[in-house]
């Protein structure tokens, strides 16, 4: 079990994670109410796919999640979108974000923790690496009320190993992000630096939509 994202819906808390075994890496679906009792709801995305985070509410009856099958070397390492009536069952599956040329996030981008409603729309960081598996934070913004549509994107990071635990350890050069608080425009970010250590960061809200560029 591993990389697990938290979405909580409507008092329910929802657990996307990866599961591992001989048969490949696919996506598992639990849930819970209170912390003490677990209802596991099988894999919900087959292999290979990791990465998965829930859109904490319905759009339109729709729930929405974004997941990252792995299709290289036809295709790539891409962000897709998927919907679903129940959380259960997932389909119109839909490429929403793609790896950049020469860029920080050239070789594969994947979700973080869950979008974030914004009054300028939903808001994800997400993590992205480039041909030397160097890992850092960025972010997008996606339409309200469609979130198949960019609006905006960073074209720098909004993080990157810089510090030295960040860029010696078990694997160098890593920011990796699945947790995440927001406090008005404080957000308050969760992620493992050089996979061996869990750090925090504290971030602006508005410094990031700010940062971002119109696609």
């Amino acid at each position: 079990m591993e990389d697990c994202r938290v979405t909580e819906i409507e008092g329910s808390y929802y657990l996307t994670y990866t599961q591992v075994s001989p048969n490949g890496a696919g996506v598992g679906l639990i849930s819970t109410r209170d912390w003490q009792q677990f209802e596991r709801h099988g894999m919900i995305f087959a292999p290979p796919n990791k990465d998965c985070a829930v859109f904490p509410e319905s759009i339109d009856g729709v729930y929405f999640a974004l997941h990252r099958p792995s299709t290289a070397p036809l295709g790539g390492n891409f962000i897709w979108l998927a919907s679903s009536p129940d959380l259960e069952h997932w389909g119109d599956h839909q490429v929403l974000l793609r790896t950049r040329p020469n860029s920080w996030d050239s070789s594969r981008v994947g979700a973080g923790a869950a979008p974030i409603r914004t009054d300028k729309g939903w808001l994800e960081i997400y993590h992205g690496a480039d041909e030397n598996d160097r890992y850092a934070l960025g972010a997008i913004l996606l339409d309200a009320h469609d979130p198949h549509r960019i609006l905006a994107r960073s074209v720098t990071p909004i993080m990157e190993p810089i510090a030295p635990y960040e860029r010696n350890g078990f694997f160098n050069n890593v920011v990796f992000s699945n947790g995440l608080v927001r406090s008005g425009d404080e957000l308050l970010l969760y992620y493992g630096a050089a996979d061996r250590l869990t750090c925090g960061a504290r971030l602006s809200l508005k410094q990031i939509l700010e940062s971002l560029e119109e696609e």
